[in-house]
């Protein structure tokens, strides 16, 4: 296996990923919490299909462009660019990588990757990505490089796959979480081409990973999961106390998920330093509650934090994590 390939998932992902699994477990009536686990990680493994229907994508392009050259060779009538068409997209070097490794064809077989039923849709998006300047200008440049040709299929993917509706709705309706998992992937796949050798590349790995230290990461899911609920109770306890006069059941449900989780992490997590902790929640709150709930939820555990200090309950240990 090649050195320095990307993972696919980060820590912020994972926590994403419990806060949607905490939230299933609180609005399941007799929740299973080994069942909502299960599910977790099932939806942290689906995030790599995710991966490789966006690799589908692009060669699925490539497909299109190389069925229109052909389709143009065989009119009744072709004219002198139909017959002796510019190549350069049909053989670039990136998707003709992706199409000819091993461990892609594999994966896109055992895990039945297909975009044949949209395909209509992606020669559209082809024949409209034809037109980009970049692209006329990419045809005709005189220098040519990896590089070059890397350049030309991120911008494809970036302007003309990524952000396609219609793409959206066939992933959505294959996974209702992909919407949200979308721009992890994405920044993934950037990543894979950025990263693709010199090298002849048929026969290595050209794929991230999923996980970057996938026990370590597994752990933390699990550890976050079962102290969030474990000690629920005492952290909406916790947070009454200094929420403002606010009674706990008028607390946004999001709200008071992020806030057991950020204190479980602070509690039971002492490698992991207090601002990533605080840090990490009030991004979470930005995305997933309500305009309010960053301010909201910042002062609150601002003076959890504090308390929890005073009394031991944090205790971080590790080079640069004793403040």
């Amino acid at each position: 296996m090649r050195k320095g390939l990307p993972s696919l998932i980060n820590r912020r992902f994972l926590r994403i990923k419990v806060f949607q699994g905490i939230y299933s477990y609180h609005r399941t009536e007799n929740a299973d919490l080994v069942k909502i686990e299960k599910d977790i990680f099932e939806s942290i493994n689906k995030v790599y299909d995710l991966y490789l229907y966006l690799i589908k994508l692009l060669m699925h392009v490539h497909r299109a462009s190389k069925e229109i050259v052909e389709q143009n060779r065989n009119k009744k009538l072709p004219s002198r660019e139909d017959l002796n068409p510019n190549l350069r997209f049909v053989q670039n070097r990136v998707l003709n990588a992706l199409k000819d490794n091993v461990q892609l064809k594999q994966l896109m077989k055992l895990r039945e990757i297909k975009w044949d039923e949209d395909h209509d849709d992606v020669r559209k998006i082809f024949k409209l990505f034809r037109e980009d300047e970049a692209y006329q200008l990419y045809l005709i440049r005189e220098d040519e490089s990896l590089e070059i040709d890397k350049e030309i299929v991120i911008k494809l993917f970036r302007e003309y796959l990524g952000v396609n509706e219609i793409i959206h709705s066939v992933l959505e309706e294959k996974d209702i979480y992909w919407q949200d998992d979308l721009p992890i992937a994405a920044i993934t796949i950037i990543k894979t081409i950025q990263d693709l050798p010199e090298i002849e590349t048929k026969n290595i790995s050209i794929l991230a990973d999923l996980y970057k230290t996938k026990k370590e990461d597994q752990q933390f899911v699990k550890e976050l999961l079962n102290k969030s609920i474990t000690f629920g109770d005492d952290y909406s306890e916790l947070v009454a106390t200094h929420a403002d006069n606010w009674e706990t059941d008028r607390i946004a449900l999001l709200d008071m998920i992020l806030m057991k989780m950020a204190l479980s992490e602070l509690e039971h997590f002492p490698t992991i330093p207090i601002k990533v902790s605080l840090n990490e929640y009030i991004e979470l709150a930005k995305v997933y509650s309500t305009p309010k709930s960053k301010v909201f939820i910042n002062g609150v555990l601002d003076k959890l934090v504090a308390e929890m200090k005073g009394s031991k309950r944090i205790n971080k240990s590790g080079r640069g994590l004793v403040e």
